[in-house]
């Protein structure tokens, strides 16, 4: 049986200021399917994070998240995302930034899984810590953490690989690995080369377009990022 689509951008565009950051942007990221999303610095790829998650609005074109209009309640209800430069609470533990993801989001039984993911990503021997002693790579990690323990039918990943160190790369690439075969779609935003082995499909973004819709492709990924 054919997997069908989580994730489906058709002919999105925004402008601000008119400029075009969009222009008709379409593609699908399929259930168990991993696509990088990738392009240069104002490519457009942040803004269209951003259109998808509903954190933006945009000017023309349809997103939809197991049939739910973007940035509804039953398309956040299944949506997980970690964004760049992830914002934290300073007044919390890792510990319980992971809770708070996980109670907020109906799951209950939510310890053994948040032992896990901080195991997974180093973070044990800081889970009472507060983010606010935390360098990029570990504020990092909380966040893909939280974002990993809510229940969630699509995964959204923007620049996560920045400032994590080798193992905490191979950390969250396993996880996503085990994400992709649970039947989540995986969209992962990234300048990383070494993503491109993991991923099934990728997205090229140039000025606004998608340039590049298909296998992963190193030729493509210099091409487009350099």
């Amino acid at each position: 049986m054919a997997s069908r689509a989580v994730l489906e951008v058709k002919k999105v565009s925004k402008a601000y200021e008119k400029n075009d950051v969009l222009k008709e942007v379409t593609f699908a990221v399929k259930e168990g399917e991993i696509t990088a999303l990738v392009g240069p610095n104002g490519s457009g790829k942040t803004t269209l994070v951003r259109a998808v998650t509903g954190l933006v609005g945009f000017d023309g074109g349809e997103v939809t998240i197991m049939g739910a209009k973007a940035g509804s309640d039953n398309a956040r209800s299944v949506t997980s995302v970690s964004l760049d430069n992830p914002v934290l609470y300073d007044d919390i533990s890792a510990l319980e930034h992971l809770e708070f993801s996980a109670r907020i989001n109906g799951l209950e039984n939510w310890q053994a899984r948040a032992k896990e993911l901080l195991g997974v990503f180093g973070l044990l021997e800081r889970q009472d810590d507060l983010p606010s002693s935390f360098s990029r790579g570990l504020r990092q990690k909380v966040a893909m953490s939280m974002a990993l323990i809510r229940p969630h039918r699509l995964l959204i990943l923007d620049e996560p690989f920045v400032g994590l160190d080798q193992k905490g790369k191979t950390s969250l690439i396993l996880q996503i690995k085990e994400e992709a075969k649970s039947g989540v779609a995986v969209l992962v935003a990234t300048h990383s080369e070494e993503f491109l082995s993991v991923a099934n499909s990728m997205i090229g973004m140039l000025e606004g377009e998608a340039v590049y819709r298909g296998t992963p492709s190193k030729d493509q990924f210099n091409r487009l990022v350099g």
